[in-house]
């Protein structure tokens, strides 16, 4: 028995070998093994949201746990989310915990999370400010906030409800001005106060795997003024300045918008080279957008759209801004904020993967090709507790009540991204990549991949493939 194990060893052994050989001299089979487990580089992530103060150690935890083992090995972390029932009423009925901001527990609670994302290997960013939106803080002083000229002199920007412009949705110790959006000075000041001061009080070593700084969408209004706005429009178009004149007005939001992109997230990104991070950032806005999309977006690192389940139309303005700005700057990856729903009656935990895989094809088809789950919420480390659960985004929570159907849907758009962000656009279609060995590679309209080779043989492989959830045959 023993030498006749033995000997079966021995030839699974060589079996083995030579089949990994004969993989590793086979193109066409190395891409087939290749799509069917991608490698670890080829990331599907999850926006990863702490709401209401609602955060312990232990969720934290099992939260990250619960990520690695249905395969995804990106987090983005918004440490200081508000939630709310009614716009109208933005604060009835809601309960804080005991995470408050950069108190105690909350720099254990950060810790936590990023020393336990380096154990499991995976990949963290950070939003650049408490909240999602955009980019301030309670160190934000008057005069390094967005503000305005206007009849009565200098102001900061205020809402239509007249409140200062502030990040949003956070807690309330955790909100602040929004930073003046054209000035690098007070945009780095304003970096170092948030992500810097992280970075001073973690230590590499428990941040392994810390690596992004993530600016969302635009939802913070314009501005039209600056501490040098005057010597920059003249140096700039060799006359004054004057906000009474409306021929200025053209030149002078060219002027805003060539700041934004320079001066914000080109000063965003400046920063964060500086501590070996990059910038990832949604190029379009949800309110009026003071900047060109394109140019706004090719200063930041890695660009993404987003799109909804709820809504029926496709969301052209948001592919188009990240196409746009990863075309121009050379990017291969173009990301998407992926499943975002809103308010209680659309907030989501109904969800499959059968509702959610033809959304996402929709926009492989038009040219994302990287994957950004919205939302994961921070649940108890006890599970007694009620669920958190926001007026926003799509539950993919180890609460979630179709929680078996996350580790396919990620496999599914690990597979899918794998191959759309191989080669180059052929030809400039959005779902069509050519490889360097002239290996062409199709989404076709049934989800499917065909494959030709250099030969001009042809294959359809199937994302699919093995993939079996819940409900489906």
């Amino acid at each position: 028995m023993k030498k006749s194990y033995l000997l079966f060893m021995a030839m699974l052994a060589f079996t083995l070998i030579v089949h990994a050989q004969t993989a590793n001299d086979n193109p066409r089979e190395r891409l087939w093994q290749t799509f069917l487990t991608p490698p670890d580089s080829i990331r599907v992530g999850c926006y990863y949201y702490w709401v209401n103060e609602q955060v312990d150690p232990k969720g934290v935890v099992a939260d990250l746990e619960w990520m690695k083992e249905n395969g995804i090995t990106l987090a983005f972390l918004a440490t200081d989310i508000r939630n709310r029932t009614t716009s109208d009423n933005p604060w009835e009925g809601q309960a804080f915990g005991k995470n408050k901001f950069q108190s105690r527990l909350w720099w254990k609670n950060l810790r936590t999370a990023l020393k336990t994302a380096g154990r499991l290997g995976i990949e963290m960013g950070l939003f650049n400010c408490p909240g999602w939106s955009q980019s301030g803080g309670p160190w934000v002083k008057p005069e390094e906030a967005m503000r305005n000229w206007t009849s009565h002199g200098i102001e900061v920007c205020k809402t239509k409800e007249g409140t200062d412009v502030m990040c949003s949705p956070c807690s309330p110790d955790a909100q602040g001005l929004e930073v003046d959006k054209l000035s690098k000075v007070h945009v780095q000041k304003h970096f170092e106060a948030f992500i810097g001061e992280i970075l001073r009080r973690i230590p590499q070593k428990d941040r392994p795997t810390l690596t992004t700084v993530v600016v969302d969408s635009w939802e913070r209004g314009k501005q039209n003024y600056t501490d040098s706005i005057f010597s920059k429009f003249r140096q700039r178009y060799g006359y004054e300045l004057d906000y009474t004149n409306p021929d200025c007005k053209k030149d002078l939001d060219r002027l805003i918008a060539d700041l934004v992109a320079s001066e914000y997230m080109g000063g965003l990104t400046e920063k964060a080279h500086q501590y070996g991070l990059r910038t990832w950032c949604e190029p379009y806005a949800h309110s009026p957008f003071p900047a060109n999309s394109i140019t706004y977006g090719s200063a930041a690192d890695e660009v993404a759209a987003e799109f909804w389940v709820g809504d029926r139309k496709f969301r052209q303005k948001e592919v188009d801004a990240a196409l746009g700005s990863a075309r121009r700057s050379g990017k291969n990856r173009v990301w998407a904020e992926s499943f975002t729903d809103g308010w209680p009656e659309l907030a989501k935990d109904d969800w499959s993967f059968e509702k959610l895989k033809p959304i996402a094809d929709r926009y492989f088809h038009a040219g994302i090709n990287a994957s950004i789950l919205h939302v994961m919420i921070s649940q108890p480390g006890d599970d007694s507790k009620p669920a958190v659960r926001p007026w926003f985004g799509t539950y993919f929570d180890r609460r979630s009540q179709h929680a078996s159907d996350l580790k396919p849907l990620v496999t599914y758009l690990r597979r899918c991204n794998f191959m759309l962000q191989l080669g180059k656009p052929l030809d400039g279609a959005n779902d069509c990549r050519i490889l360097s060995d002239g290996t062409v590679i199709c989404f076709t309209d049934d989800s499917l991949f065909e494959v030709t080779f250099p030969d001009g043989h042809q294959e359809l492989w199937n994302p699919m493939q093995g993939i079996t959830t819940t409900g489906m045959e």
